[in-house]
């Protein structure tokens, strides 16, 4: 009885840690392409010459990050 308990115990936390994990990856997916786009679009600003500040503010990228876009083309 009390094993049986046990298995059923860990059965429901394994349940939950996958649902759990599945949302957390869903979430960090979604950070991650919010940040490839806001990447594009700080590069895109650049071409028009826009200030760095404006691109940080429109972004959300910090002005290392925009720096490194322009270091790298």
């Amino acid at each position: 009885e009390l094993r049986e308990k046990a298995i059923r115990d860990e059965n429901a936390a394994l349940q939950y840690a996958r649902k759990d994990g599945y949302k957390n990856g869903v979430e960090q997916g979604k950070d991650m392409g919010k940040n490839e786009r806001n990447i594009e679009i700080a590069k895109n600003m650049l071409k028009e010459n826009i200030d760095k500040e404006v691109i940080s503010k429109v972004t959300g990228l910090r002005i290392e990050e925009i720096e490194k876009l322009i270091d790298n083309g």
